[in-house]
């Protein structure tokens, strides 16, 4: 069991014994006084005063047994507009009662923490087959982002750099966690549709939860025009055409992967 320390709602850090949650958490935004329900024969959390309201101030993880869960929640602002105080544009990319899971699954996230919510009622975070498999992909991502030891005259046996095993696995986890949290995409059909911007076309995918988000997520302005034949004076989005990488990787769900994959690998895309 875990002690964790809460600004708000979002984990700032996680301690294995109350004293040490204390002693940090007294360290900046203040002590908590007020106890919560006895789990155990222990308060589940505690509560501090921030003007007339409580809100939390540390918290035991098993208190997912009184109805709270866990978040991942990942900055989506472009590059630089964020103040991240904590970050105000964010998706949740996973709910679970396994904290300790999920604070794994982030460390390879950038821009990304745990939040805790209130009955986050989403069972797919607790299934045996996500746990089983991100546990799996945490070890492997770990040892690959190790610097093993080798003999000086023989060359690594991979060639990557520690950055781009980074990004490789920021992209691997992006998608395991679409895979198990991203919405039901109907009967697996996934169009993808040119959308003219002004000069810019982008490409966005059909159906889907954002219709007015292009796949390189940025935000336009307005409702796009569906393109329609050959757009002269056209500058096509480098990133929603497959020709520069997204950073974050875009959070979609199986059959919107493989339908903008086609789509873009397709003769004259």
């Amino acid at each position: 069991m875990t002690y964790l320390v809460i600004d708000g709602t979002r984990v700032v850090s996680a301690h294995p014994t109350l004293a040490s949650a204390r002693s940090a958490e007294a360290q900046g935004i203040g002590r908590s006084t007020e106890p919560g329900p006895l789990l155990r024969g222990e308060p589940a959390w505690w509560a501090r005063r921030n003007g007339h309201a409580a809100e939390l101030g540390l918290l035991r993880t098993d208190a997912t047994e009184i109805g709270f869960r866990f978040e991942l929640r990942a900055c989506q602002a472009p590059a630089g507009s964020c103040c991240h105080r904590p970050c105000g544009t964010y998706a949740i990319w996973a709910v679970s009662r396994k904290y300790g899971l999920l604070s794994e699954l982030a460390a390879f996230v950038p821009l990304s923490w745990i939040w805790v919510g209130k009955r986050s009622g989403d069972p797919r975070g607790d299934a045996p087959q996500f746990l089983d498999e991100g546990l799996a992909l945490v070890d492997r991502l770990a040892g690959e982002l190790r610097e093993p030891l080798r003999i000086v005259e023989r060359l690594p046996a991979d060639s990557r750099t520690l950055d781009e095993r980074a990004q490789a696995a920021h992209a691997l986890v992006v998608r395991f966690l679409a895979q198990h949290f991203g919405p039901a995409s109907g009967p697996g059909f996934v169009a993808v549709r040119p959308v003219r911007y002004g000069r810019d076309l982008h490409l966005r995918l059909d159906p889907s939860g954002l219709p007015n988000l292009p796949v390189c997520g940025a935000i336009l302005p307005g409702r796009g025009a569906e393109a329609v034949g050959i757009e002269l004076e056209v500058r096509t989005c480098d990133q929603c055409f497959g020709r520069a990488p997204i950073v974050p990787p875009p959070v979609l769900t199986a059959a919107e992967f493989d339908a903008w994959t086609a789509y873009i690998h397709q003769p004259g895309s």
